[in-house]
Parts: structure tokens; C-alpha cells; sequence
């Protein structure tokens, strides 16, 4: 039997049983305990620990990562010498794969999908189905036929001239996704820092922690949908409890590949992180996905934010801290490195320091003293309104234009009741003016 068969048959059994447990240093350290050969079982404790470190998250990794850590252990050669002088390899785990919820998520009421089949059931799937939804090979997307992906593809052009790229699930995909979110992403709180997709919170919320500070910060992360790959989007569903393969194909069924006859494009943003899988803009899952993504950044930026004596928040990709102008410059230094070491990068481009002297603005509303719309956007709305005072505007026989101007009209008196109220009557005498000239006509 070669070395390297021997190998295989150690390493890899004991790594397939080791990412089924509960990933803590003595959950790790009593099933090395009773797997290893008796005469490393004291070893135990050291290679629990040392594994703990090399993968520090609290899911288990992936069990190929493991198994090569294994291989590259201290006790690797023990482990083979061992097994080839017995002819007695570590055997494979015989417990069935099972969802284990940490103690954080065990009355959240997630779906106990322990396999594929149940995976599969649970989505009202045969497993052949499940696959193609969850194309982790990414065949769909390789096939030169437009028809064959699982997404639709828009292009919008951005401010700067590049084209931002909306990946819009077809209805089956998206029929799945959103089961996903409802019963499993939407039941995972995000941090209370995060303002942006969060049921019961607001950007309005989010403004109002800001309002009537000396010094209003905002910086912006770039491409925040496409920076957040598989290999994150599956150690979220792993954290939640989910065995390996469950964790996959879930990870699957809520990230694309973009074809490559949309990667072609004219100056397409995040070309680099679109070549690889990735949260797809336009997804029903990806907001929560990247919300929960983004809960330790969240994490880390609140206790700079506390240490600071300023407040913290995030609206999508908008970081927002106000407070004291004193800490500034400590404040840039730190959150461009905590930034980074979560994955993400800052669009340092975007980055703006608003003192009170200036115009302040978060989420698109001023804070200087209190929530307030800015000028230039109230000034539009009362030239749409005025233009729609003439009979020969087009655009008073739109219904749907009018339902969204209606709806400006409404965000700003959520806003400033007082100025609403004004945009709102005016549009009620335009429409009536318009009724009363074609009448009289």
C-alpha cells in the first residue's frame, strides 16, 4: 500500500468526522480524544488547540482544508507510521450528517436540513433539480446559449461612466431564494449597527443617530455585493449549523457566475470580482446575506465608534460616524484597516468629512439640526410639479409617474411634514388646474 494511499485513509476520515462536530476547542479536543490511536490520545488537547487556531471561525472549514492541515501537523507522521504498522487506518465516521445549530442561532427555528435529500424536500426539489439550481460547477453560466443562465442581466450606467451590472434571478431561482431568506436569513437578526434591509429599520433611523453632530463621516465600500464570494456566503450557512454539503449547495443556490459574454461588456464595474462567484446584485438574498457578511465589520466599527465617544452606522455600503472632530484623523487610519481585514475595501474616492459649518448628509437626508431633504432635491420636485401645471405635459396622463412622484412627495413628508404637506397641495392644484383647463377647453 503506497504512502500516499495510507495517507488518504487517515487524514481524510479523521477530517470528515472532525467538521461534523460543534467547531470549540473542547468539543475538538474530546472527539480527537476518542478517535486518535491511544498511544497519541494525549496528544489530544495540543492538536485540538492548534487546530482551533489555524481555523478560528465558529463553523467548521471545509473538510479537504482540514484534512490537508492534518497531513501538515506535527503528528502527521505518527498518525501514518501508526496506521501502516497496524494495517488499521483511522475508519470513516459512521453518524450521518446532522444540523447543528450553535447555541447563538438554537431557538431561532432555522429548517433542520441535515442532507441533500432534505434540502431537496424542503424546496419541494429532486435532487437532480437541486443541482441544476445550484450549479456549482457553473454550467449554466459557461454555455454560449443566452437562454441557459439563471439570471438576467441589466447594465446601468454609473455617475463615473462605467456600467453597474444587475444580476436579476429568473422566477424559479427566485421562487428559491426567497424561501431562503423568509425561513432562514430573515430569522438571523444582522447587527444593530446596520440600518440598510433590516426589517423595522430605516435610512431615516439610520440619519436620525447622526443628526445635530459636529462632525458627520462617511466613507463607502467598493463593489460590496460582488466583493462577497462563495467561500463566505458557505461559511455563513456552516456557522448557522448546516453540514457540509447542505451548507454548498445553499451557498449555491444564492451566488452566480457571470457569463462571459456579459463579462465582455464596455467598461463593466468590479470586472476582477465578477469572474468568480459572487452575492449577484439584484438576488432577494443577497441584501441579508450581506448584512450578516458584514456583521463582524460591523462589530469591530461600532467598538472603534464607542472607543472614540462617536456613533456608528451602515446603511448597505455606507459607513456613517458622527461625534467629536477630535478624533478624525485616528478615525480614517483605523477604519481603512478594519475594513480590510474583514475583506472589504474602502472607495476611498467617496470618503466625506462633513463639519457643521458645511452641509451634512447620510443616506441621502440632511442632518446638520434636524432631518431635512436637501435643497436641490426639493427645488426638483417643485419644478416637476410646476411643469405639470401645463395641459401639454405628457406626463399628467402617466399614471405610474405620478405614483412615484406622489411617493417623492410622501418620503419627504416622513422627513419634513411641514414642507411635504406644501409639495403635496401643490400638486393636488396642478392636477386640478389641468383638470379645469381641458374641461374649459
Amino acid at each position: 500500500m503506497s504512502g500516499r494511499s495510507v495517507s488518504d485513509r487517515v487524514f481524510g476520515p479523521l477530517a470528515a468526522s472532525l467538521v461534523r462536530q460543534a467547531w470549540t476547542a473542547l468539543t475538538l479536543r474530546q472527539h480527537l480524544q476518542a478517535r486518535l490511536p491511544q498511544a497519541l490520545s494525549a496528544e489530544a488537547p495540543g492538536l485540538a488547540r492548534d487546530l482551533k487556531a489555524a481555523f478560528p471561525g465558529t463553523a467548521a472549514p471545509d473538510r479537504k482544508r482540514v484534512a490537508l492541515w492534518l497531513s501538515m501537523c506535527p503528528l502527521a507522521g505518527d498518525l501514518v507510521t501508526i496506521a501502516r504498522a497496524s494495517g488499521a487506518p483511522i475508519p470513516p465516521p459512521l453518524d450521518p450528517d446532522r444540523f447543528q445549530p450553535p447555541p447563538a442561532f438554537a431557538g431561532l427555528d432555522l429548517p433542520p436540513l441535515g442532507t441533500l435529500a432534505d434540502l431537496a424536500d424542503w424546496l419541494a426539489l429532486t435532487l437532480p433539480q437541486l443541482s441544476r439550481f445550484s450549479d456549482l460547477h457553473g454550467i449554466s453560466a459557461a454555455q454560449d446559449n443566452p437562454f441557459a443562465p439563471h439570471y438576467h442581466h441589466h447594465l446601468l450606467e454609473k455617475r463615473d461612466g462605467t456600467q453597474r451590472l444587475l444580476e436579476e434571478p429568473k422566477p424559479v431561482l427566485k421562487h428559491l431564494q426567497r424561501r431562503v431568506l423568509r425561513q432562514i436569513l430573515a430569522r438571523i437578526p444582522p447587527h444593530p449597527a446596520a440600518f440598510g434591509f433590516c426589517a423595522g429599520r430605516s435610512c431615516l433611523q439610520a440619519a436620525q443617530r447622526h443628526a445635530g453632530e459636529a462632525l458627520v463621516v462617511c466613507f463607502d465600500l467598493k463593489a460590496f455585493f460582488p466583493s462577497i464570494g462563495w467561500h463566505r456566503v458557505y461559511g455563513l450557512f456552516r456557522a448557522f449549523g448546516y453540514p457540509p454539503a447542505v451548507a454548498r449547495h445553499l451557498a449555491g443556490l444564492c451566488t452566480a457566475i457571470t457569463p462571459p459574454r456579459v463579462l465582455a461588456a464596455p467598461r463593466l464595474a468590479a470586472r476582477d470580482l465578477l469572474t468568480n462567484r459572487h452575492l449577484p446584485q439584484g438576488a432577494p438574498t443577497s441584501p441579508a446575506l450581506a448584512n450578516l457578511t458584514a456583521y463582524a465589520l460591523d462589530a469591530r466599527l461600532a467598538g472603534l465608534a464607542r472607543s472614540l465617544g462617536l456613533t456608528y452606522t451602515r446603511y448597505a455600503d455606507d459607513l456613517t460616524f458622527s461625534g467629536d472632530t477630535r478624533p478624525a484623523a485616528a478615525l480614517h487610519r483605523a477604519v481603512a484597516d478594519i475594513v480590510r481585514d474583514c475583506g472589504f475595501t474602502l472607495n476611498r474616492d467617496k470618503t466625506r468629512v462633513q463639519p457643521r459649518h458645511r452641509r451634512q448628509v447620510v443616506t441621502g437626508v440632511v442632518v446638520n439640526r434636524h432631518l431635512n431633504l436637501p435643497r436641490a432635491d426639493y427645488d426638483r420636485l417643485k419644478a416637476v410639479i410646476h411643469h405639470l401645471r401645463n395641459p401639454d405635459d405628457p406626463r399628467r396622463a402617466d399614471r405610474v409617474f405620478l405614483d412615484r412622484l406622489a411617493g417623492r412627495i410622501a418620503w419627504l413628508e416622513q422627513i419634513n411634514p411641514a414642507k411635504g404637506a406644501k409639495l403635496r397641495d401643490r400638486l393636488a392644484a396642478a392636477l386640478a388646474t389641468t383638470r379645469a383647463t381641458r374641461h374649459h377647453g
